[in-house]
């Protein structure tokens, strides 16, 4: 079978509707599946992947498409990459959870100052996506308090007080 690409419209469950077009595909023979590989963004979409495979399956054994994550490769190794270690990975915590412990963490004076509630569940939401970006992109944390120097105004001073939650 020949490389190809597909879209998914955005309104579609994306894990579900891409491990049933690729079981559509290449058909039900049983190890069809073990000759494909999908490349995937990151090592969470793997895991979503494989997870829409195992429910689509219905509980029936059956060998998965190799699953590679992008940002855990080299280029030279893109066809070549085994995620089997993305399965020791925690689950990911989700999103209403992480909202409200980054809330929590917030109101609680980490970073400084004291929003009122509904200040701090908006700024919890930017900073999950800042702290998706950022792992997303693979950046470290160690230098972020080097941002801004000392001598540049008090709002960023604030801003880099905030960012704390990040890395305590």
């Amino acid at each position: 079978m020949g490389r190809s690409v597909s879209t998914i419209s955005p309104d579609l469950p994306f894990a579900e509707t891409l491990a049933a077009g690729i079981v559509a595909r290449v058909g039900e023979e049983p190890l069809a599946l073990s000759r494909v590989t999908v490349l995937l963004p990151t090592v969470r979409g793997c895991r979503a992947l494989r997870d829409a495979f195992l429910r689509l399956s219905g509980g029936r054994p059956m060998l998965l498409p190799r699953l590679a994550a992008m940002g855990e490769l080299d280029e030279d190794e893109v066809l070549f990459a085994d995620t089997a270690a993305a399965a020791d990975l925690p689950p990911e915590i989700p999103p209403l959870r992480r909202q409200l412990l980054l809330t929590r963490l917030i109101l609680a004076g980490h970073g400084g100052g004291r929003p009122t509630p509904d200040q701090a569940a908006r700024l919890s939401l930017e900073l999950g996506r800042l702290l998706d970006q950022v792992q997303t992109e693979r950046l470290p944390l160690d230098r972020l308090e080097t941002l801004a120097p000392e001598d540049y105004a008090e709002h960023w001073q604030l801003t880099l007080r905030f960012l704390t939650i990040l890395t305590e």
